[in-house]
């Protein structure tokens, strides 16, 4: 039955704007306070909405943009499926990849909000977990086959019901984790985050009126989708390509790069990316679902607007997005999707690439497009059993904007998550930090450069382990725009009793005790030519060991003798 008309003014819908995005947020924040494990805590990688009676997303977190395209998916399938059966005090849990989910360490956990036996909304939360089973330690591993080796599939599962547990539920999911642990605590942070949002969700009702609340709501979709084509209307017409390939499609010796490719066809106020020519789906788990593309694509397109847009899926109506089936970009049960965020940082690459080809201004270049995590799975020195994920330095860089250098060490983009802080890490693992630093160099080049990434050394302390080593970007550099040069690849090695060996991307390598890690992340695309950048942004880069007095000479055209720029030599190297 649809809702009375009620006119919605514009301070009323402002209001119950600002009502809805405090919700939304406020649930983010119980996620990182009630959490067990770093991964959450520290590393942010969660996020929330809320949703409407129909399942449209009308507020979300300023969180993890990769888990929006899932959240969009997963509100209407709910509402689909539990609408006629949702009682208050129910939570459902769901992770099936192939039905709105990203991976199955990403558990989403929803909570209808009734009011009078009237179903008004949900309010959901989505976090990434240490291990929720499958062959590997961590739940993402590369070496997976197919979905059922990653892990315990759950497809819109009752996990509360009426406020009363299924224990039996309960028991099993914990059971399948090699650390219940950590996850039964997860679990609980995100049950308490749903609960504080349909708290929330119900004080809004009553205060303001559900139907008020339904129209302002109808009002703040449209107004986003107003905007959104607002913004859309400024780009030129037309056809526009790019292409950029990931380092391998399998973990043996005759891996191949992998293509991913996009067409972006702007049409008056509407946008349709188009990945047709992108390569097939690899064996390997780094396949992506839709939810993935679609995420990266959504916030991207957010960007052009601003947070003038109220945040909400109406900015999504002018977009359409095309992903050939059986493709890296949207792969056909049950491809191993484990490791998807790989691809979705290649995917994240192209879309800017593409987009910048339309709006060179208003488009960074490319980020670091890498994503380092190492799991550790072994021994500590007394014998015990030790598993988790380093955090610290696998961030890179952000690409350089137009009138802006790029972001040093920043964990950019779709996933947007916080580096793990290296105390954080060395207490929950037997390792040691022997150096982290800024990598000299690693910015690409250009009259804004493009951000740094990390040089560090890691010391494994512990017993006999093996490290999961998972990046890419270390055979094709991240790209810059207008000029500005490329970053460096990414490089791993490991010492072993003074022998250096260098690691490929994609590893489980074997570690004892005094090992050390090498790691270099790195930064991103420079914009614009290089020789035009201010020799006092040379001088202060320089100084501050961002770049070495060889780049200032030989690439960036300016001669530093004795910690000051030698203008006539620059000038002559500038002609």
């Amino acid at each position: 039955m649809k809702s009375k008309k009620i006119s919605s003014d514009p301070i009323t819908t402002e209001v119950v704007r600002g009502l809805l995005d405090t919700a939304a947020e406020e649930v983010q924040q119980v996620l990182y306070k009630v959490s067990h494990s770093p991964l959450i805590t520290d590393g942010r990688d969660s996020t929330s909405a809320l949703f409407d009676a129909e399942g449209r997303t009308i507020a979300q977190a300023t969180a993890v943009p990769c888990h929006l395209g899932c959240l969009h998916d997963l509100g209407r399938l709910f509402a689909k499926e539990f609408s006629e059966v949702a009682e208050d005090g129910d939570i459902y849990i769901h992770n099936d990849p192939y039905y709105g989910g990203t991976h199955l360490p990403d558990l989403a956990i929803v909570s209808p909000v009734i009011v009078k036996k009237r179903l008004v909304g949900y309010v959901a939360t989505m976090s990434h977990h240490a291990d929720i089973g499958g062959f590997a330690p961590g739940s993402v591993n590369f070496a997976a086959t197919d979905l059922h080796a990653e892990g315990l599939i759950l497809s819109m599962s009752t996990l509360i019901k009426a406020g009363i547990p299924n224990q039996s539920l309960f028991d099993t999911i914990l059971a399948n984790s090699r650390v219940p642990k950590a996850l039964k605590g997860d679990l609980g942070g995100q049950i308490a985050a749903c609960l504080t949002g349909v708290k929330r969700y119900k004080e809004i009702i009553k205060k303001v009126g559900y139907e008020q609340v339904q129209n302002c709501v109808e009002t703040l979709l449209d107004y986003s989708e107003k905007l959104t084509r607002d913004e859309i209307r400024k780009i030129p017409n037309g056809k526009y390509y790019f292409e950029d390939f990931l380092d391998d499609d399998s973990l043996g010796r005759n891996s191949h790069p992998v293509k991913i490719c996009v067409t972006l066809r702007v049409k008056s106020t509407n946008l349709e990316f188009d990945f047709d020519g992108s390569d097939d789906q690899v064996d390997i788990a780094i396949n992506n679902v839709p939810s993935c593309p679609n995420s990266v694509i959504y916030y991207l397109v957010r960007t052009l607007t601003g947070d003038r847009v109220p945040n909400n899926e109406g900015s999504f109506r002018p977009i359409t997005i095309k992903l050939p089936k059986g493709s890296i970009v949207n792969c056909n049960f049950p491809a191993p999707v484990a490791v998807r965020g790989i691809t979705l940082k290649r995917v994240e690459d192209v879309v800017c690439g593409v987009m910048a080809k339309a709006l060179p201004k208003r488009m960074t270049a490319a980020h670091s497009g890498q994503y380092t995590m190492i799991n550790f799975v072994g021994k500590d020195l007394d014998g015990n059993r030790i598993q988790g994920h380093m955090g610290g330095p696998y961030a890179g860089g952000h690409g350089a904007r137009s009138n802006k250098d790029g972001i040093d060490v920043t964990e950019h983009g779709a996933t947007n998550g916080s580096p793990i802080p290296i105390e954080v890490s060395e207490s929950k693992l037997p390792i040691l930090f022997k150096k982290s630093k800024l990598w000299t160099d690693s910015g690409g080049a250009g009259t804004w450069r493009g951000g740094l990434g990390y040089n560090s050394e890691v010391q494994w302390i512990g017993g006999d382990c093996y490290g999961s080593f998972r990046r890419d970007r270390m055979k094709f550099k991240p790209w810059g725009i207008e000029g500005g040069l490329s970053s460096p690849l990414c490089k791993t090695s490991v010492v072993k009793k003074n022998k250096t060996y260098s690691l490929p991307g994609k590893i489980d390598f074997p570690l004892s005790n005094g090992d050390l890690i090498q790691i270099h992340t790195t930064g991103s695309g420079g914009f614009g030519d290089p020789a035009k950048r201010n020799p006092n942004h040379v001088l202060e880069d320089f100084l501050n060991k961002k770049i070495s007095n060889k780049a200032a000479k030989n690439i960036y055209k300016v001669v530093i003798k004795n910690n000051k720029i030698d203008k006539k030599e620059t000038l002559k190297l500038r002609k």
